[in-house]
């Protein structure tokens, strides 16, 4: 009985995954290397990673293919994000997505650039219809590059569902050699007795014994609390010295019987933040919880009646059994008895709040002269907070539990102090990890926020920094100048927009934005002759700067 229910949970894997099903539909699309250096669903910063990313060797100029036979529906050009991506529709029903692209290939590169000068803008995205540009499969489409938001020269690829755009797992249709068992490092305990405030608890470490199974360092695990969520921390590699991805699924056994099951699979765009919920870094280490908070995306978990929680309702020994696997089914195992010394079933509220949050509703509240608006499903779970409005003195808004994630932005708003009337468009809040452009309305100021906390309002009336990189002096003597490139910044607000003008016309300046970099390549736009270049740029809150530049050809 027990082989066939072994056999019958292997089915179950290999029907979700039918690569089989799907192999020879898609090709490559780079050839060499292929080597995966992120996969899907990798617990990035803020988003679940949506593709595969296939490393370049540190180089930029491979070739990229397309996979399939389709058209280009979508051509992007960004400073951030995917920078420069190519969007392919295919018969069937499906998208493929080439992002951090070099260049593009010659009829597109031609297009794009003519849309830039007609939109006077390096940014562009363009949808486009199925008879502008026919693909076939195996046409090279572009180079790989290191554009937008990458961090190094690689290849990031998605296929995604054409009606709802949600990213696909790649590796449902292309077959992987994959030799390698998931890796667990530590397993660890969540306190689930304040049900709107899970609290991590303690972790353990995971050892291997000679016949490489997976044990606990000590051989049970006693705890003191009677409700429970489990969490993991691991990797993944397909092969021995690859690279250490994320792992794909888990299930949990509490005494023999399934109360969770999550894959990393068909995560929507909208969902992308649910990353900060899903995961808890503690001590270097991201651990991936095993329950479900109130909000959950539905199609990254199995529904079970208790959502993951583990509810002792003695203090004996019970079983748990954690199963990791990736997309061609290698599982990991591994089994550890625990118990608690006290059955306490409920932990009063953490907080004494201002007001109570239920996170299926709207919230819209003025209190402590602050105005918020939490709209309906941006918290993960009904909870209390807390405010302190000291903007007057201190210029502080505080919103706790800071460590609340939110699925999407919510409003706070004030009225402008006195002080700080004459500057009310150039108020930013300061949120710790970014600064925030004010909405103005009459004597008040919105700010559209990701996150909780402590927020400061600051006054950014500082306008951009623009330099060229040639020094005067290297200017004028320089014969044969093929480019310029300037280094254009902004300390508090954010760039909002630039140009660049030659002799009085709009000409293209890419913008590099992680490097502070616009280059304007000297082309058949650029006269010869004395050019007289102008270049501005203005922040999000209307700040202004500009520099002139004389240059003989």
């Amino acid at each position: 009985m027990r082989n066939l229910l072994k056999i019958y949970f292997y089915l179950i894997i290999l029907s979700v995954f039918h690569v089989q099903a799907q192999q020879g539909e898609f090709r490559w699309p780079i050839d060499s290397p292929r080597v995966l250096t992120g996969n899907y669903g990798e617990l990035r910063p803020n988003h679940f990673h949506a593709g595969l990313d296939f490393s370049t060797n540190g180089k930029i100029g491979f070739p990229v293919y397309a996979v399939a036979d389709g058209y280009v529906s979508r051509i992007r050009v960004s400073a951030v994000g995917y920078g420069n991506s190519i969007y392919i529709t295919h018969p069937g029903g499906k998208v493929s997505v080439y992002g951090h692209l070099s260049s593009f290939f010659k009829e597109m590169s031609q297009f794009v650039k003519k849309e830039q000068y007609a939109r006077e803008s390096f940014e562009i995205d363009i949808n486009l219809k199925p008879e502008e540009f026919k693909i076939k499969k195996g046409k090279q489409i572009g180079l790989s590059g290191n554009s937008g938001g990458s961090t190094g020269p690689h290849l990031h690829f998605e296929l995604r569902d054409e009606k709802s755009e949600v990213p696909l797992n790649p590796l449902e249709y292309y077959e992987v050699a994959d030799d390698q068992l998931p890796v667990i490092e530590r397993v660890a305990f969540y306190n689930l007795s304040d049900t709107c405030s899970p609290k991590f608890i303690q972790s353990y470490k995971v050892k291997r014994d000679k016949k490489d199974s997976l044990m606990l360092e000590n051989d049970t695990v006693i705890l003191k609390q009677g409700i429970l969520g489990f969490a993991f921390a691991g990797f993944d590699k397909s092969k021995a010295n690859g690279n250490a991805n994320n792992i794909y699924a888990a299930r949990v056994y509490f005494d023999n019987k399934l109360v969770h099951a999550h894959r990393l699979d068909q995560i929507d765009f909208a969902d992308a933040r649910f990353v900060n919920e899903f995961c808890e870094t503690v001590e270097k280490l991201k651990y991936q919880k095993c329950f479900m908070p109130t909000l959950y995306p539905p199609n990254l978990y199995e529904k079970r009646p208790t959502k993951g929680r583990i509810l002792l309702s003695d203090t004996n020994y019970h079983t748990l059994k954690l199963s990791v696997y990736d997309e061609n089914a290698n599982e990991r195992v591994i089994q550890f008895t625990f118990k608690t010394r006290k059955l306490n079933y409920y932990a009063p509220p953490s907080i004494n709040s201002d007001v109570y949050v239920n996170c299926n509703e709207d919230l819209m509240i003025g209190k402590k002269k602050l105005q918020i608006f939490i709209p309906a499903n941006t918290l993960y779970y009904s909870t209390g907070l807390i405010f302190e409005n000291t903007i007057e003195t201190s210029g502080k808004v505080i919103i706790l539990p800071r460590e609340i994630n939110l699925r999407s932005t919510c409003i706070i708003g004030f009225e402008v102090p006195k002080k700080l009337k004459n500057y009310k468009d150039k108020l930013i809040l300061n949120s710790g990890s970014n600064y925030i452009a004010p909405m103005v309305k009459r004597d008040s100021v919105f700010y559209s926020v990701k996150n909780l906390g402590s927020f400061l309002l600051e006054v950014d009336t500082v306008a951009p920094t623009l330099k060229l990189k040639l020094t005067a002096a290297k200017l004028k003597t320089a014969k044969g100048l093929k480019a310029l490139e300037f280094i254009m910044s902004d300390k508090q607000s954010g760039i909002s927009k630039y140009k660049l003008t030659a002799n009085d016309k709009w000409v293209l300046a890419e913008y590099d934005a992680k490097n502070d970099a616009v280059i304007c390549n000297f082309d058949e736009n650029i006269p010869s002759g004395t050019v007289n270049f102008v270049f501005s740029a203005e922040d999000k809150v209307g700040n202004k700067s500009q520099i002139k530049i004389e240059l003989k050809r």
